[in-house]
């Protein structure tokens, strides 16, 4: 996402995030300049307690119809993402077995400024911030609003920068706690 849910060409990363679900497709290369469309599909998975928040959770996703297109620069390398369509999450805290549905269908952008980084911001999407990211760290936040997250991967080792967060928005923590 890492999870940063929404970011799937990523796949995540949203990933969840998630984005979340990785980051950025390896190559995307069109010979008339168009984007690369793809439709990464999220699959379910879990954070052990701890690892965002204080209990273990489980993700899964109903309703996932995302649509990832990616423009290139000459070599191949993406450059700019954009990705919508319908996901919907489903998050339930294991320890004591609340459940709750979230909209994330919205429009998000991604940015790769390096080969080990991605951007995704937009409106109506979900990331967890692990023990080890900052500034934020131990929070699963649902932006209703306007989020803006740094995704980050070197020597397999993912680490989220909250960029922006303006407007609503959930923290899933607290929600399922």
């Amino acid at each position: 996402m890492k999870r940063s849910v929404r970011a799937t060409g990523v796949a995540a990363a949203a990933g969840i995030l998630a984005l979340c679900t990785a980051g950025a497709p390896a190559q995307a290369t069109t010979q008339s300049g168009e984007p690369v469309v793809t439709h990464p599909v999220e699959q379910s998975f879990n954070y052990t307690a701890g690892e965002v928040c204080a209990f273990p959770a489980h993700v899964d996703f109903p309703v996932s119809d995302l649509t990832l297109r990616t423009w290139a620069d000459s070599s191949g390398k993406p450059v700019f993402s954009i990705e919508s369509g319908p996901l919907v999450m489903g998050v339930t805290n294991l320890a004591n077995g609340k459940t709750v549905q979230r909209d994330i269908s919205g429009t998000g952008t991604l940015t790769y400024p390096d080969p080990n980084s991605f951007i995704l911001s937009g409106d109506n999407w979900s990331a967890g911030f692990h023990t080890t990211d900052r500034p934020m760290h131990n929070h699963w936040i649902v932006a209703y609003g306007y989020m803006s997250v740094k995704v980050t991967t070197v020597n397999g080792q993912t680490s989220r920068t909250l960029l922006a967060l303006h407007g609503p928005y959930e923290d899933l923590c607290e929600t399922l706690a």
